[in-house]
């Protein structure tokens, strides 16, 4: 079996150090390439040199370009989108500047990310979950029937879950609610750079580490305009005159959001759809190749979207001593335990993500680390 799109896999591979480890860890932190880091150098050899703010406003060719890169990615105009510290801080900064009430209704599916959850919470909102299928995707028909006899305030949805294999229906979600005036916000964390982003959302977020391969410490917010001008940020560091940009921090890691600026250019000249349709095929590979796999199940089928592959031991292991053992051997992965979807995670999961660099000889190798 071969996979699409080798020149992707060549490119990518090319931009980046050889690494002596198997790294299937893409949704945790994607790795930077060479070009990236050497942008980020540049910069804060520029901040040494002429000062912070002044590099700053050296560097604002490259954030200019960040952000019309994201806005081109996400469906949104350049002016649009802001720049933050990370997709937790652009979640944060949206739902304390975003127009609530106490007591507000937020719909939510139950796999929704655990840390989204406590916000919700501490902003005063009541999180409501929404009927889903056997597979954790929400019921459009159930969804309808119950816009017509109430209203949340957002919906938020986790465009494509942190843990396992799901991608909301997001495009007809957006639809639905958009007949009866009901915004919808979205994380794309996981999203971006690795599956289709659907067009429409009155805001989304997210960060730039995973399938991007940013640096750290870089995260995006954009917001339909009509949606801009009644935010009310909290501590605006700007003045935008009522825009995104508002929420966006002063001290902030500018040589992270160059270097991202950077990653970004790479991942559009390789063209977002052919990384998409490589990543699919190798999440389904995967899938394929662990399906039989002793002592562990498959969370998800085979065909399911996405290159994120969620595996369930069938003993009671202590699957972060396992995934520290597997770091030992070379091997780098992430356990998803029940603080990440408490709603959804019964039992922690080893869950691996490989990037486009994948090969189908890595399989039986992950079998013999995974068995033994």
């Amino acid at each position: 079996m071969s996979l699409p799109h080798e020149a992707v896999a060549t490119a990518w591979t090319t931009q980046r150090t050889a690494t002596p480890m198997l790294h299937v860890d893409t949704a945790a932190c994607g790795r930077t390439s060479v070009a990236t880091r050497a942008a980020i150098t540049e910069h804060l050899e520029l901040e040494a040199q002429l000062g912070g703010y002044v590099a700053e406003a050296e560097a604002e060719p490259a954030t200019t370009g960040a952000r019309r890169m994201l806005g081109e990615l996400l469906g949104f105009g350049a002016d649009d989108v802001a720049l933050l510290d990370s997709g937790s801080a652009a979640a944060a900064q949206l739902l304390l500047a975003w127009p609530f009430e106490a007591g507000d209704r937020v719909w939510i599916a139950p796999s929704e990310w655990g840390p989204n959850l406590a916000a919700f919470k501490d902003r005063g909102l009541e999180a409501v979950t929404l009927e889903t299928d056997d597979q954790g995707l929400i019921d459009l028909d159930a969804l309808q029937q119950r816009l017509r006899v109430e209203r949340p305030a957002i919906v938020h949805l986790t465009a494509y879950t942190s843990h396992r294999a799901v991608r909301q229906p997001s495009a007809e979600i957006i639809e639905i609610c958009r007949a009866v005036e009901v915004p919808v916000v979205l994380d794309t964390a996981q999203a971006l750079g690795h599956v289709e982003i659907p067009q429409g959302a009155a805001a989304v977020y997210g960060t730039g580490r995973k399938w991007l391969c940013g640096p750290r410490g870089v995260g995006y917010l954009a917001v339909r305009e009509g949606w801009q001008q009644r935010l009310i940020p909290r501590a605006p560091a700007l003045d935008q005159g009522g825009h995104v940009r508002d929420l966006e921090s002063r001290e902030a890691y500018v040589a992270g959001r160059v270097g991202l600026a950077t990653a970004l250019r790479q991942h559009v000249e390789m063209g977002p759809a052919k990384v998409r349709e490589r990543l699919a095929a190798i999440g389904r590979e995967l899938r394929a190749g662990l399906a039989d796999l002793p002592g562990w199940s498959l969370r998800d089928p085979i065909d399911a979207p996405g290159a994120i592959v969620a595996l369930v031991p069938d003993t009671d292991v202590n699957l972060y001593q396992f995934r520290a053992d597997l770091v030992a051997r070379k091997v780098v992965t992430t356990v998803s335990g029940p603080e990440r979807s408490p709603l959804d995670i019964v039992r922690p999961m080893l869950r691996l993500s490989a990037h486009v660099d994948f090969e189908m000889d890595w399989i039986p190798q992950l079998r013999a680390v995974l068995a033994a």
